[in-house]
């Protein structure tokens, strides 16, 4: 669910992921890229950029959950 939203909403996607700084600044972001979509044609580039990171947060956010999860089984 959370990477439909890294593709979709990134910022939420962030928000929901324990990250509002990169939240807050992605959304900055993701703003100036509709205001380039429609203006300049260029901001899917941003927003692809913006839609990686995202992917990249939740990732590493399930990846450290599972690490948590496997060291707390072994004790």
């Amino acid at each position: 669910m959370l990477y439909l939203l890294a593709i979709l909403i990134p910022p939420l996607a962030l928000l929901l992921s324990g990250k509002p700084i990169q939240a807050i600044l992605s959304f900055l972001l993701w703003v100036a890229a509709w205001f380039a979509t429609f203006l300049f044609g260029a901001g899917f580039i941003m927003w692809l950029i913006l839609a990686a990171h995202a992917v990249f947060v939740v990732r590493d956010r399930n990846l450290r959950k599972m690490i948590k999860d496997a060291t707390n089984q072994q004790k």
